[in-house]
């Protein structure tokens, strides 16, 4: 997969953010050696926000665990990086402000996605979709689905705004994305990012 230098991803980089404290996210797949910031987010997440993520209550051990658990399985794992996406020999990558986890099976992917609270409401999720979509084709991956609760309310706007086809149950939302029509998206943002005029 192409990233560039430190602070640049040609998944797309930088998502530019309009608020102070944010150099932008830069976007590339997760390793092992990115368990503590990863655990970190998912730590920074509000109570309510946990819950809508994992649709149950995790304690700090119980997200360790998960994390631990990711390496173990096929999975992708894309994080969005508030400035350097890669550390080099003076620096470490930003900071995580938001993930989408996709674990494989077959020809299908099950979505958990978080985003930092001061982050939503500016594309940063679909973003992340888009792009695990675009990543996710060529592994043979051709649905991605997701689970949720009712109140997710930013999640299922996303969903619906990028095609998502929304199960409600009295307990839980499901959500299945086409892969195909992601990567449709993918490429028509980046094109558009690339024929942007400098500002």
């Amino acid at each position: 997969m192409p990233f560039g230098l430190p602070n640049i991803s040609w998944l797309g980089y930088p998502l530019s953010l309009p608020c102070a404290g944010h150099a932008g996210l830069g976007l590339r797949a997760a390793h092992r050696g990115d368990g503590p910031a990863l655990v970190s987010h998912l730590r920074a997440l509000e109570p309510a926000d946990r819950r809508m993520r994992f649709c149950a209550t995790l304690g700090d051990d119980a997200l360790e665990r998960h994390v631990s658990g990711l390496w173990a399985r096929r999975a992708l794992v894309l994080a969005g990086f508030d400035g350097p996406v890669w550390g080099g020999p003076l620096h470490g990558p930003g900071p995580i402000r938001a993930v989408a986890e996709l674990s494989i099976a077959g020809d299908e992917a099950e979505l958990g996605i978080s985003v930092d609270t001061g982050l939503r409401r500016r594309g940063v999720g679909t973003y992340l979709v888009q792009t695990a979509g675009a990543l996710l084709a060529p592994r043979g991956v051709r649905r991605i689905r997701a689970y949720t609760l009712p109140g997710n309310a930013s999640f299922l706007k996303l969903a619906h705004a990028i095609g998502g086809k929304v199960e409600t149950g009295p307990d839980e939302v499901e959500v299945h994305f086409d892969v195909g029509a992601l990567g449709v998206g993918y490429r028509r943002r980046r094109a558009a990012e690339l024929l942007r005029p400098a500002a």
